[in-house]
């Protein structure tokens, strides 16, 4: 082939290949190539419906290409979908889990083959993308930033063999609940400020995050526990510190009597900061719903009381001849009522 025979085009090019492919051939080759055929079949079928075609499927693996990006992502995300919810009705060691690899580049195109860096690439970065997932180059991010409902997180500059610069690749982030917090990242002035700008700064300063194992599910409840513990303890340190420091305000104003009574005043703002803070513990260790309304009505029955008491107290510490502690009640004890009559 002469060079003037030689056919380019830009493209974005899919690679997909499955993850521990050998064990599972180990384990059943009958079964494994029966689910390899159905997913396979279920992946042609769903880039068809994205506008792109099936290059190759050589053992595992599946080369497919698309003229938009944003197909080539689409088809991507419906596929790792699909796959998903057909693994759910498998046992966990016959599930067949698969990572895509998403680049856009220049191709060499012979007959029904490509070829070129940009195979290249696109193959690379589907090993370095999580199982189940997605990891996708710069070219391609840069055609998809703002125009699919996503997220995405930057991994750094990749070496690629045989490839003279390295690629900034990003994996996508296919759940709304996780990728919001990592789609917005501090900037060098502690801001928070969308990849999307920080991105435009990659070439000069990439952002490399720190390569740390992920932690086991059993670590993850480890760590989970940990915290849980440390913040009642927390709150728990904060109520005898309380108790301490307003045992010995009410001490000095003994001491001290003039005929009037004064620490209350702090015991009150303080108070307040206590119970807001057990409020919060309460919340973050997930107690207020783990039994149900019936819990949560009795922790809320049982703060009323506390505070209306407290607020008692003042109303007779405080004694100018005019009770107004029950207003409160009275408006609180509404409430509770009402919260009473939704958990019959």
């Amino acid at each position: 082939m002469t060079t003037d025979d030689v056919k380019r085009r830009l493209a974005a090019i899919l690679s997909a290949d499955v993850k521990e492919y050998s064990r599972l051939m180990r384990q059943d080759e009958a079964a494994t190539v029966r689910t390899l055929t159905t997913y396979r079949e279920t992946m042609t079928t769903l880039i068809k419906q994205h506008h792109g075609r099936v290059v190759d499927s050589p053992g595992d693996n599946l080369l497919a290409e698309f003229a938009s990006v944003v197909d080539a992502v689409q088809g991507a995300v419906a596929i790792q979908k699909e796959i998903k919810a057909r693994n759910d009705q498998l046992p966990e060691d016959r599930r067949m889990v698969f990572r895509v690899g998403i680049n856009l580049g220049d191709i060499i195109v012979e007959a029904d083959r490509i070829y070129g860096d940009g195979v290249n690439i696109a193959a690379r970065l589907e090993g370095m993308a999580d199982p189940g997932g997605i990891c996708i180059s710069r070219t391609a991010y840069d055609q998809i930033e703002d125009k699919l409902p996503l997220g995405y997180e930057y991994m750094g500059e990749k070496t690629i063999k045989n490839v003279v610069k390295p690629v900034q690749a990003y994996r996508v982030l296919l759940e709304p609940e996780n990728w919001r917090s990592r789609f917005f990242k501090k900037n060098r002035a502690g801001r928070s400020e969308p990849y999307g700008k920080l991105k435009a700064r990659a070439e000069e300063t990439p952002y490399r995050p720190k390569e740390r194992d992920k932690p086991s599910e059993d670590e993850s409840k480890e760590t989970e526990t940990s915290a849980k513990a440390w913040s009642k303890t927390s709150f728990s340190k904060h109520l005898w510190v309380f108790v301490g420091v307003i045992g010995f305000l009410l001490i000095i104003n003994l001491l001290t009597w003039g005929g009037g009574i004064w620490f209350h005043w702090p015991a009150l703002g303080w108070g307040l900061l206590l119970f807001l803070k057990w409020v919060n513990t309460g919340k973050k260790n997930g107690d207020w719903h783990k039994d149900g309304p019936k819990i949560s009505f009795n922790k809320h029955l049982g703060t009323y009381l506390g505070v209306i008491g407290f607020l008692l107290i003042i109303n007779v510490l405080t004694w100018g001849g005019n009770i107004w502690f029950y207003w409160p009640a009275l408006g609180w004890g509404l409430l509770l009522f009402l919260h009473w009559v939704k958990r019959s």
